[in-house]
């Protein structure tokens, strides 16, 4: 089976060259590319909190805020862990 993974990730190596494809960012680039998406969508969920006025709205907004911190804190512990710098 291993054999068949290496054939295959040759070819996929392959492609990307013949067609001059972009290699899909690591591991450490994707952990990066996901703590700027979280800050973004953080100062989204802040803008909607600012601007709505029904309560059920504030509450959705607020849990959405606070759920993105959360993961916007442990993206940040996770890249810390790492030692990578934007």
């Amino acid at each position: 089976m291993s054999k068949l993974n290496s054939v295959a990730d040759s070819a996929i190596k392959a492609y990307r060259k013949v067609f001059r494809l972009p290699s899909p960012p690591g591991d450490d680039e994707s952990l990066l590319m996901c703590i700027q998406s979280s800050s973004s969508k953080i100062l989204s969920a802040e803008s909607l909190f600012n601007e709505i006025t029904d309560d059920d709205l504030i509450d959705y907004a607020t849990y959405d805020i606070l759920a993105e911190k959360a993961r916007y804190s442990y993206l940040i512990k996770k890249a810390k862990e790492k030692n990578l710098h934007a």
